[in-house]
C-alpha cells in the first residue's frame, strides 16, 4: 500500500510539472535564452537507478538544489547539492547467490527484509556545453567533479552488516557526466531536465562487494540520477542581443530581441531607433536596393531618397553598375546615366561602350554601326579597324563577295578582303577554301605545274595531289612534257605505270609494246621476264612474241610455246628457231623436218608424264600448278612426232584411299587426257585407247606401317606423287 501511494504521488507531481510547463511555454515567445552573464537558482527531482551486485528494476527518488552561471552563451558553470536513495530487492535468488552476506543479515533480521537501501548525498560542480544557445530549447552536455557520500541500510534505516565504517570508505571523489536541457518559458523562468551518470570507482555503493567473501568481482557500481525541475534567473541584463534596446522595448517595436540587427542592414536596432531614425524592421528604408548602413557609411547617399542625383537610376542600381550615384553623367559623354542604360543601352562608364575604336555617338549618327557591338557585320574585324585600317565595309561581312568573311581573309587565310581571287588562279578565294580545299594564296596548290583552276576545269585532275593517277609522275609533267594522261596511271594500258616506264624500265609510256615484239611491256616484265626493250631477248632469232605465241591457245594451255629466255628450250643443242621438235630433246638432223627431234619411238616404249596434275578426286586438269600446261604441251608434241605413231594412254594413282575409287579415278583421268589430245587436233586413230591401272603398277614403293609413321606429310606426298602419273605406251612406231 505504501509503494502504491508513492508511485501515485510521484506520477501526479510529474504530470503537474509537465502541465505547468506546457501552459507557460504556450504563452511565451520563441526567444534566444542562454545568455552569457546571467545567474539563476534551481532545483530538480526525479528518479535514481544503479547497476551493481544487486542490480534489478528498482527506481527510487532523488533531487538536488543548484546555482547556474552562464559564463557565455555556449558555456555554463553549475554547482549544487543533491540527495538520492537507491534500493534493491532481497530476492531468494540473490540470497542464494550471496549466502555469506545474507547470513550476516539474518543474524539481525530473520526473515530478511524485502528491500535494502543506500542513502546518497552529492556535492558537485561541472561545466556544461550549451548546444543550441540561441533557441528556446537548449540541450547541453556536461562533465565535472564532486564528492559523494553513501550509507547502505535496511529498509528500516539501520546500517547493513558491513556498514561499520571500517570495512570500506563511504565517501569518494567522483566525476559526473551526462546530458540535459533548458526550456525557456519566459526570459527568466526555465524548465530544466538532466540525466547524470557517475562511474563510482567503488563496488560498495550497495553495501557489499563479492570479493570480500572471496568471490569473483562483478566490477564497480554505477549510479545514475535523472529528473526535471525549474530554474529562475535572478541576475543579468534582459537585453539578449545587446543592441541597446531592452527586450520589452523590442517587443513593442516588433524587432527581434535575440538579434541586434533585426533587418540585417548593418546598423544595430538601437542606432536605427535612437540615432538615424531609420526603420529597424526594413534593411532598405527608401527601397533603392542599398542597405541603410551602406548608404550612410559607404556611399554618402540619402537613405530616404532612392535617386540621390536624379539621373534616372536609383542609387542601388548605380552602385551595381559602378556609376557615381551623386553624379548624373558619370563618363561625361553628354548622356545621363539613366538615358545610356534605358534608351541607348550603352555603358554609362565608357565613351566607347563596345571598345571598337569608334565613339558611341559616331557609331549611331555617322557610320550607322551598332554602338554596343564591336563587330557590327560579324566579320571578325572591329568596326573601328574596318573604318581606319582595312578600309572594308563595317556593315558588310564579305566586302569583296568571294564567300569569305573579311576577318577570316585577313586573320586566317591571309587573303585580300578587297579582291575575290587573291592568287589569280581563276578560283574565288571562298571556293578554294570551302569547296576545293586548295590554297587561295597559291596558284598551284600541289606544286605539280598546273594552276588550280586549270586542274579543276580543264584537266579534271586533283589540285591537291601533284600525282592524280598515282603513276609517280606529276600531273604537270604528264601534260606538258610526256603527253601522258594525268588521270590514267597506265596511259598505254600495257600493265606498267607511266612513271615506272619512264624512270625504271625506260619504256615508252604511250606505246604498249615498246620493242614491237608482239608482247606488251607489262607482259614481258611481269609474266615472261623478257626484256621489253629487246625484240629477241634470248637471241634465237625468234621474237619474244613469236616464241610465246607460236600456236594458238586452247583450253587455257599454250601449245608448244618455246622459252623466250632460252634459245634452246629443250636443251638438245638445237636452237629453237631451227628445232622442229623444240619441246622434245632430240638430235641435230640434216632433214629440216626432223632437225632436233628424237629417234622414232619403238613399240613398247613407255614415257611418264608425272607433271600432268589433276584437282584432287577429279579428272579436271589443275592448271593452277605451273607444270601442268607445259607437261601437256610436251605430251602433245610427243604424240605428233610422226603420223604413224600410235599410243596407249595409262592412268596411275598412289596407294592411299579406296582401291575401287582409285581404279575409277585412274581410268577417267586417262580418258580426260585422250579427250584433250583429240581437241588439240590429234587424230583419234593415233590413240589406241585409255586404261586405268590405279596403284597396281607403281614406279616407287610407297611406305607402310612404322616406316610411314616416321615420315612427314611432305615426304609421304613426294613419294606418292611419283606414282600419280600419265604414262604413254607406244603401240605402233613411226615406220
Amino acid at each position: 500500500m505504501k509503494v502504491l501511494f508513492t508511485l501515485v504521488l510521484r506520477t501526479r507531481i510529474i504530470a503537474l510539472m509537465i502541465g505547468l510547463t506546457i501552459s507557460i511555454a504556450g504563452t511565451g515567445k520563441m526567444t534566444a535564452q542562454s545568455e552569457g552573464g546571467r545567474v539563476g537558482f534551481g532545483f530538480s527531482g526525479g528518479g535514481v537507478k544503479y547497476w551493481g551486485t544487486f542490480t534489478d528494476n528498482q527506481l527510487w527518488f532523488g533531487g538536488d538544489l543548484f546555482v547556474r552561471w552562464n559564463i557565455i552563451n555556449q558555456l555554463s558553470l553549475q554547482a549544487g547539492a543533491g540527495w538520492a536513495q537507491l534500493r534493491y530487492k532481497n530476492t531468494a535468488d540473490i540470497q542464494a547467490k550471496y549466502p555469506e552476506f545474507y547470513d550476516l543479515i539474518k543474524k539481525e533480521y530473520d526473515p530478511v527484509h524485502e528491500k535494502n537501501f543506500s542513502r546518497i548525498s552529492t556535492y558537485e560542480a561541472y561545466l556544461s556545453w550549451n548546444i543550441l544557445p540561441k533557441e528556446k530549447f537548449v540541450p547541453f552536455i556536461f562533465g565535472g567533479v564532486g564528492l559523494t557520500n553513501w550509507n547502505p541500510t535496511h529498509d528500516n534505516g539501520k546500517a547493513l552488516p558491513l556498514n561499520d565504517g571500517s570495512t570500506y570508505e563511504k565517501q569518494k571523489i567522483m566525476f559526473p557526466f551526462g546530458a540535459g536541457f533548458e526550456l525557456y518559458l519566459t526570459d527568466d523562468f526555465v524548465f530544466n531536465g538532466r540525466g547524470t551518470v557517475r562511474m563510482t570507482g567503488t563496488p560498495w555503493l550497495d553495501g557489499y562487494d563479492p570479493v570480500h567473501d572471496k568471490k569473483e568481482s562483478d566490477g564497480n557500481d554505477i549510479f545514475m540520477t535523472f529528473g526535471a525541475g525549474f530554474t529562475y534567473y535572478v541576475f543579468g541584463n534582459a537585453d539578449y542581443d545587446n543592441d541597446g534596446v531592452t527586450n520589452s522595448r523590442e517587443r513593442e517595436l516588433g524587432t527581434d530581441q535575440n538579434n541586434p540587427d533585426t533587418d540585417g542592414d548593418g546598423l544595430t536596432d538601437g542606432e536605427e531607433v535612437f540615432k538615424y531614425f531609420t526603420n529597424a524592421l526594413k534593411a532598405d528604408t527608401d527601397g533603392d536596393n542599398l542597405t541603410d548602413y551602406d548608404e550612410i557609411m559607404k556611399h554618402k547617399t540619402q537613405p530616404t531618397r532612392a535617386d540621390t542625383d536624379s539621373d534616372g537610376l536609383n542609387d542601388g542600381e548605380e552602385i551595381v553598375r559602378k556609376t557615381n550615384p551623386i553624379n548624373p553623367d558619370t563618363d561625361g559623354d553628354g548622356l545621363l546615366d539613366g538615358e545610356e542604360v534605358s534608351k541607348y543601352k550603352t555603358d554609362p562608364l565608357k565613351q566607347d561602350t563596345d571598345g571598337d575604336g569608334l565613339n558611341d555617338g559616331d557609331e549611331g549618327k555617322l557610320y550607322n554601326t551598332n554602338p554596343i557591338t564591336a563587330d557590327t557585320d560579324n566579320d571578325g574585324i572591329p568596326d573601328g579597324e574596318e573604318i581606319n585600317t582595312t578600309k572594308t565595309n563595317p556593315t558588310l561581312g564579305d566586302t569583296d563577295g568571294d564567300g569569305l568573311r573579311d576577318g577570316d581573309e585577313l586573320k586566317q587565310y591571309k587573303t585580300d578582303p578587297l579582291k575575290m581571287d587573291s592568287d589569280g588562279d581563276g578560283l574565288n578565294d571562298g571556293d578554294e577554301v570551302k569547296q576545293y580545299s586548295t590554297s587561295p594564296l597559291k596558284t598551284d596548290s600541289d606544286g605539280d605545274g598546273l594552276g588550280d583552276g586549270d586542274e579543276l576545269r580543264k584537266y579534271k585532275t586533283n589540285p591537291l595531289s601533284d600525282d592524280s593517277d598515282q603513276d609517280r609522275l606529276k600531273d604537270g609533267d604528264e601534260v606538258n612534257q610526256y603527253k601522258t594522261d594525268p588521270l590514267k596511271a597506265d596511259t598505254d594500258a600495257d600493265g606498267l605505270k607511266d612513271g615506272d616506264e619512264l624512270t625504271q624500265y625506260k619504256t615508252d609510256p604511250i606505246k604498249a609494246d615498246t620493242d614491237g615484239d608482239g608482247l606488251k611491256d607489262g607482259e614481258e616484265l611481269n609474266q615472261y621476264k623478257t626484256d621489253p626493250l629487246k625484240t629477241d631477248t634470248d637471241g634465237d632469232t625468234l621474237s619474244d612474241g613469236d616464241e610465246v605465241n607460236r600456236k594458238s591457245k586452247k583450253d587455257g594451255v599454250t601449245l608448244e610455246p618455246t622459252n623466250p629466255l632460252n634459245p634452246d628450250t629443250d636443251g638438245d643443242n638445237v636452237r629453237d628457231d631451227v628445232d622442229y621438235c623444240a619441246l622434245i630433246p632430240g638430235k641435230p638432223n640434216d632433214d629440216k623436218l626432223h632437225n632436233g627431234c628424237p629417234e622414232a619411238p619403238k613399240i613398247g616404249t613407255k614415257t611418264d608424264f608425272p607433271e600432268i596434275l589433276f584437282k584432287v578426286g577429279t579428272n579436271n586438269f589443275n592448271f593452277e600448278e605451273p607444270g601442268t600446261a607445259g607437261a601437256l604441251a610436251k605430251l602433245l608434241a610427243y604424240v605428233n612426232q610422226c603420223d604413224k605413231l600410235q599410243v596407249m594412254l595409262e592412268g596411275h594413282t598412289s596407294s592411299e584411299g579406296n582401291p575401287k575409287k582409285n581404279q575409277e579415278l585412274s581410268q577417267i583421268r586417262a580418258e580426260a587426257v585422250k579427250d584433250w589430245l583429240i581437241k588439240q587436233g590429234v587424230k583419234p586413230e593415233k590413240i589406241a585407247g585409255a586404261i586405268g591401272y590405279a596403284a597396281t603398277r607403281p614406279t616407287v614403293k610407297e611406305p607402310t606401317g612404322k616406316e610411314l609413321k616416321k615420315m612427314t606429310k611432305k615426304q609421304i606426298d613426294d613419294i606418292r606423287g611419283k606414282n600419280r602419273r600419265i604414262t604413254v605406251s607406244v603401240q605402233h612406231g613411226c615406220d
